[in-house]
């Protein structure tokens, strides 16, 4: 048996099911479709999605013929598409995740309830200290982890963790003072935003500590867009001095519960997913490739102790697919600004189930 998942960030992709689509959308929505086709993923998970349940069957239905179809939240007398019902994703703003599987693999899986992950939490929010100051902000995710279960056939279960965490994007002012320091209002912006990222990611390792409190080894799959970079970033190296994916990969101190990444064994010249211009030290987008889309498996998942495995050069940043169905697009008919990632699990001959 292969398992494939998958994580795209599909820029704005509630414009592909505009009721009067414009040539560039038509072939938005046709790269979109032959990029998923092309990966194959049995799941996948779709950041910045459309709104509402309504959206993402329209989405499926109109842009990918129902070849994937999503994982939406079971309740007692709910219908498909009732708004009432959207709330339980505590979703905020207009860019959902959403988790889209082949139709012969939707009877294993099954989405959890955002009051789930705040009951093992204890609470939506948390509170933020600024560089250090006593006075307090209260934080929370804007777009609330998203978590799929996917049940084996044995039983066995694999949890899915997806995240879109906060935007670094600044809209404030860049200013200098005399000896050409950064300063005023765009850093203040920068370091909070950062800070707000860094409590997100700890806030998803708080979880995987309630797993870790209900299971031995789970098997946990955290995926999505990070908004990070690769390593520090100016202001995480001159102010903050953290990495934010060490806040979700753990401590190696504490082994079972750390997570590998599966672009570890990849090119470092192919570990990228996205290219933006950087404001601060001037670099064009075309010399600034970032990581910032990941896949993180937990150990079980790695040291040959559960059905499924993630085995050496499993993980992928699908440049291929990605610049095949994009041949000739442009800023407008391109698919998207981030490219997918995917990963393979394996059958593991030498587990007895």
């Amino acid at each position: 048996m292969l398992l494939k998942i998958a994580t795209w960030n599909i820029k704005h992709s509630q414009q592909l099911i505009d009721t009067d689509p414009s040539d560039a959308i038509l072939a938005r929505c046709k790269r979109v479709k032959d990029t998923i086709v092309q990966m194959d993923a049995d799941i996948l998970l779709v950041v910045e999605g459309p709104k509402g349940e309504a959206k993402i069957i329209e989405f499926c239905a109109s842009v990918l013929d129902n070849a994937w179809v999503p994982v939406l939240l079971q309740g007692p007398n709910d219908e498909v598409g009732d708004r009432d019902r959207d709330y339980g994703y505590d979703m905020r703003g207009t860019q959902w995740m959403w988790y889209l599987v082949k139709p012969s693999v939707l009877p294993q899986c099954r989405i959890q309830a955002a009051t789930v992950w705040h009951s093992f939490i204890g609470s939506e929010q948390w509170r933020v200290h600024y560089w250090g100051q006593f006075q307090r902000d209260d934080h929370e995710h804007f777009r609330q982890p998203q978590v799929l279960i996917y049940r084996l056939d044995n039983g066995k279960e694999i949890e899915c963790i997806g995240v879109h965490l906060k935007s670094k994007i600044n809209k404030e002012r860049i200013t200098y003072d005399a000896e050409q320091n950064l300063t005023g209002a765009y850093v203040n912006t920068a370091l909070k935003a950062r800070v707000k990222l860094a409590t997100e990611a700890r806030n998803i390792r708080h979880y995987v500590d309630a797993k870790f409190r209900q299971l031995e080894a789970p098997a946990l799959v955290i995926l999505g867009d990070c908004n990070d970079g690769p390593g520090q970033d100016y202001f995480e190296s001159n102010y903050l001095f953290f990495d934010l994916i060490q806040n979700l990969q753990g401590e190696v101190l504490m082994a079972e519960k750390y997570f590998n990444h599966v672009l570890f064994d990849v090119a470092k010249d192919l570990r990228w997913t996205a290219r933006f211009r950087d404001p601060i030290l001037k670099i064009p987008a075309s010399k600034n490739p970032l990581l910032i889309d990941h896949i993180l498996v937990s150990q079980p998942l790695c040291n040959g102790s559960f059905p499924l495995q993630v085995n050496a050069k499993a993980g992928q940043v699908e440049h291929e697919i990605f610049e095949r169905v994009n041949a000739n697009s442009n800023s407008k008919t391109i698919s998207s600004d981030h490219r997918p990632v995917s990963v393979v699990l394996s059958d593991n001959e030498f587990v007895v189930v």
